[in-house]
Formats: structure tokens, sequence, C-alpha cells
């Protein structure tokens, strides 16, 4: 007879696996899970294009340039001497311009008065506060030109009548600053009873189907926004029984160290005036070409009156943000170019409690408001490191990983507990790291 042999079986379908969405959040993923969760999580743009970094502490730091790299001072307002046409003068300038005792006053720096455009040149410095400055132009009038008790701002054009065979000057050095941050917790917990399953969802990613839950999917979304609000709007704590220092979020920090601008929000309203406002503001403080404005829905609606009454033939640019137009529009951004900056608008709700909350307080702090963004490089002024204009920064919880989800109860992979329960914790480590605040712009009313 012959052998009879088993036949050979293979299980048809896919593998079924418990997955938080936050488990599986690579860049590749960041896609679907703004479809899924929608485009209001602004820290997660910043991620999906590419702004982030880890560090292995909870305190980083950069280094920046203080101040602008040219100088410039202010005379004190004292009385000047009575002096010729042609002649040299002493001046004083006021202390405001000196930093430890050392200011930029040199001798033989060529120095501009702003008001006239006349020049004078250094011939001596008695001290930090105090120099001698002859007009390049015999004709001029030093009492005349800079007036009887000068208040005038003096601009330094350089070394530029060092005269021939000339020997070395004095060299400037900027001063730096170092800006320091911090990471902190942030974690979300969901818990399944063994009676939940009906609440079950699924969903696939690259074909591997996974399960959910309605609540532990509520979780994820949470976990997202209390993230967003902690860097967004977090404050530090001072109080040692919080049991955290935290962390300081961007709005602060802007509001802190930033440009502020107020606009009429009476009968005028938000015009194209502002925005040309907004340019110079940005041109002035070294700004970007580029500038992500977060507003209120309150403005923005006045914005769009604006920009569509000034330019009813459809001259507003439907631009890109961070090169792709596919996440312009995905997050909910078109843009406009005004005074060669672009200004990519986003109407961001979380500064509304009507839309995160469902409540109309009778005041609200960020009613009419919003925040101009910087998108830009920048340098580290000590080790010379690009950097952008800012950045989500992590602790890593495991190697490679910035956010950890892990389960517990007798429910969990590895069950470490009797009883019949699976909870599903999300936990991160994470800050916002903000590079020359003095370029960002808070919007108020």
């Amino acid at each position: 007879m012959p052998v009879s042999q088993p036949g050979s079986v293979q299980l048809s379908g896919v593998t079924r696996s418990f997955m938080s969405d936050l488990s599986i959040l690579k860049p590749q993923y960041y896609p679907q899970f703004i479809d899924k969760y929608g485009s209001q999580n602004y820290a997660q743009l910043l991620e999906a294009l590419g702004m982030k970094a880890t560090v292995p502490s909870r305190e980083y730091f950069h280094f920046e340039s203080r101040g602008k790299l040219h100088s410039a001072v202010q005379l004190d307002g004292g009385a000047l001497d009575n002096v010729a046409a042609g002649a040299a003068i002493n001046v004083a300038i006021s202390s405001s311009f000196v930093s430890g005792g050392r200011s930029p006053l040199r001798v033989g720096e060529v120095v501009e008065n702003a008001a006239t455009g006349v020049q004078y040149k250094i011939t001596a410095v008695a001290s930090a506060t105090a120099c001698t400055i002859k007009p390049l132009d015999a004709t001029v009038d030093p009492n005349t030109d800079l007036g009887a008790a000068s208040t005038a701002h003096l601009l330094f054009r350089g070394i530029t009548e060092a005269g021939e065979a000339s020997s070395k000057f004095t060299s400037l050095t900027g001063l730096t600053e170092k800006k320091t941050f911090y990471t902190t917790e942030i974690r979300e917990d969901f818990t399944i009873s063994d009676r939940a399953k009906i609440e079950e969802l699924y969903f696939e990613v690259n074909g591997q189907s996974y399960y959910t839950y309605k609540g532990l999917d509520e979780a994820v979304r949470r976990f997202m926004n209390n993230k967003e609000f902690k860097l967004m709007f977090g404050k530090p704590s001072t109080d040692a029984q919080i049991g955290s220092t935290g962390i300081t979020g961007l709005v602060p920090q802007i509001e802190a160290n930033g440009q502020t601008y107020q606009w009429n929000a009476g009968a005028s309203g938000f015009t194209i005036d502002d925005f040309h406002a907004l340019a110079r503001l940005a041109d002035f403080n070294g700004g970007a070409q580029e500038y992500h404005f977060l507003m209120d829905s309150y403005l923005r609606s006045v914005v769009d009156d604006a920009l569509f009454s000034k330019y009813q033939n459809g001259a507003i640019v439907w631009a890109s943000v961070g090169g792709s137009s596919d996440v312009a529009v995905k997050y909910g951004f078109d843009s406009i170019k005004i005074d060669g900056i672009t200004f990519h608008l986003k109407k961001y709700l979380p500064f509304n409690a009507e839309a995160v909350y469902g409540v109309a307080p009778t005041s609200e702090y960020y009613k009419n408001s919003g925040i101009l963004i910087p998108m830009k490089d920048g340098r580290d002024a000590q080790t010379g490191d690009k950097l952008p204009s800012l950045r989500i920064v992590y602790n890593e919880v495991e190697p490679g990983k910035e956010i950890k989800v892990w389960e517990t109860g007798a429910l969990a992979k590895v069950p470490t507990s009797d009883k019949m329960e699976l909870n599903v914790h999300h936990m991160a480590y994470c800050g916002i790291q903000v590079f020359a605040a003095n370029q960002y712009i808070s919007v108020k009313s």
C-alpha cells in the first residue's frame, strides 16, 4: 500500500497585532498619521519636515551672537563743548551701549550721524563711554550737526580712513550668549478591560493589519495634543512640589524674547499696511524670507478680508510649506508674498478655547492674535554648527525611539499581573529649541 502523507497547509490571511499608532510613528508614516489625526498639530509638522533632534540629557543649549554684527552708539544727551567748524569734539555715549565695562569705541573707526549722514573719525578713546570725534568734512560744525544736548545715534562704518603705512587697529570681538533649554516628561495612559472588545478599530500599514480601540485612539490624540500644548504654550514651574520644572513653550519664548506687533482690532481691522509693517519688522531684525504665520480664527478672518479686498483679481499665491505643496495642503497652509517675504498663512485653532474645549470664555488671551515663525537656518556662534530656526528635541527613551509605548496587565503580550486588563502607556521626554528668538514676531490686538 502507498504510504499516506499529511497535506501541506498554510494559513491564509494577515497577522493581527495590537498596536498604538505611536508605536509605528516613523517619518514614512507621518502622512497617514496626519490624515488620521488632522492638521492642527504644529509640532507634528515640524517633525514631518525633519526639524527635530535627540539630545542625551535634560539640559541642552546653543550659542548665539549677541546683537547685530555692526555696532552703533547713542550720545548721552550731555552738553557738548563749543568748537569751531572741522574741529574735534569730545562726546560721551549712553551707558546702555556698554557691557561689562566694554564698548565698541576704538581709534580709527569712522562713525556717521544717523540723522544727517555726516561722518566723523574717532581720534581718541578716553574710556568705555567717552571718545573724541572729528568730522571728515572740515566745513562741518559739530555743534550744529550733533545738537547742543545731543542724543544722536552714531553708526559705525569701519576703519576706512586708515592712512598710508598704517599699523594695526584694535579688533572687535562680538559677544555671545548661551541659550539653555530643557526637556520635560509627557505621559498618557489607557486601560482596556477584558469586556471592551466591542470597541476594536482596525487599520492597515504596509499590508499588515493592526487593531486598536476607540478609547486608545482618543488617548493617542490626547497625548499628541498635550505634547502640542506643552511645546507651544508651556510655562516652567518654580514650585518644587509640582514635581518637574517643565519647559517654556514656543509662544511664551516669543513673547519674552521676540518682537511684538500691535494691530488695531477696531474699525480699520487688519490691513495690507499691517503686512508691510510685519515685513519691515522682520527685515530690521534679520528675519527670514519665509514665515509661518499661525493665527487664531478671528485674526484669520480679518486677514482674509484684508487680502481679498486688496487683491480682488486673485493675486494671492498658493505656495508650498517646507518645499512640499502636498504638505502645504495637508496642513492647511496658503501663502502670499509681500515686500519680498512669503507669509505662509495658517489658522491655528489651539489658540481658540471654543475649538479645543467647547467653551467660550468672556475674555480670551489669544483671541485676535498670532505668531510669525521664521523658516531659515542659522549657525551656532561658538561651534559653527548649522541650526534650524526651531526644532523639537527629544531624549531617546530607547535606542532609536523618541516615544515609548508599552503594555502592562494580564492581557499584555507579556503579562505583568493577574488582573484581566490591558494598560497602554505613552511616554516622551521632549522640548522645543528656538534659535534667534528676536526674529520671531508675536501679533497682538
